[in-house]
């Protein structure tokens, strides 16, 4: 078999900005109440900030030159195990507790290299012992497996615990090329790219149904925005 299979991950974060607050990884919105003077002294309220960081630099790109079939990182299911995984560690710095959330977006080049089966590429995304992506697969709401799609998977939820300031979360994405890739899959390549956000849990409670490395889509009372 020809060894030329070629192929990158990228992993980032997508940048944004909140009314009055700015950050390397910014994400869900700034709240606060309102402030007001009485005779008897000043009452002075201050607003709370939603915001993620992780950091410099805010964006990390992992490229692995030459993989060929049976080729894997340490934390994959299968193969050589021999590569390094791509990490990603965000810190929480809103002053408000929030939900933390992850969005993984998955595309191909020219030449698919993960295309959903058991011989296309396989990933594996966790943070600790909470794995979110396994191959091909992510847990909906609910529970169960299904399968991740070539495009954008929302809404992940890292804990169903609120993020307190300084709150630090590492994650890890492994990855894996069958021994059983054809010649197909030569020059392929593949970006997978994790957007992480945050949304105040204050008066914003989590559905029943939602659980750690599950996705958690907004309804019930609940919204990400």
């Amino acid at each position: 078999m020809n060894t030329s299979i070629k192929r990158r991950l990228a992993l980032g974060a997508a940048a944004a900005t909140t009314v009055g607050a700015v950050a390397a990884l910014v994400a869900g919105f700034t709240f606060g109440l309102f402030s007001a003077t009485e005779s008897s002294g000043a009452n002075t309220f201050t607003a709370g900030t939603v915001t993620v960081g992780a950091g410099s630099p805010a964006s990390v790109t992992c490229t692995i030159s030459n993989m060929v079939p049976g080729d894997s990182s340490s934390g994959a299911a299968t193969g050589s195990k021999s590569d390094s995984p791509c990490t990603y560690n965000v810190k929480y710095t809103g002053s408000a507790s929030a939900w933390l959330g992850v969005d993984v977006a998955v595309s191909n080049g020219s030449t698919v290299l993960y295309d959903g089966t058991a011989s296309g590429l396989q990933l594996y995304l966790k943070d600790g012992s909470t794995s979110y992506v396994t191959g091909t697969t992510f847990a909906p709401q609910g529970g169960g497996s299904a399968s991740l799609p070539t495009g954008t998977t929302s809404n992940l939820l890292v804990s169903t615990s609120p993020a307190a300031t300084g709150t630090a979360v590492n994650f890890s994405l492994d990855y894996a090329l069958p021994i059983a890739a054809g010649n197909g899959y030569q020059s392929g390549a593949t970006t997978v790219t994790l957007t992480f956000h945050a949304v105040q849990s204050g008066n914003n409670a989590l559905p029943g149904t939602c659980a750690a490395g599950q996705q958690c889509n907004a309804g019930s009372g609940f919204a990400w925005s």
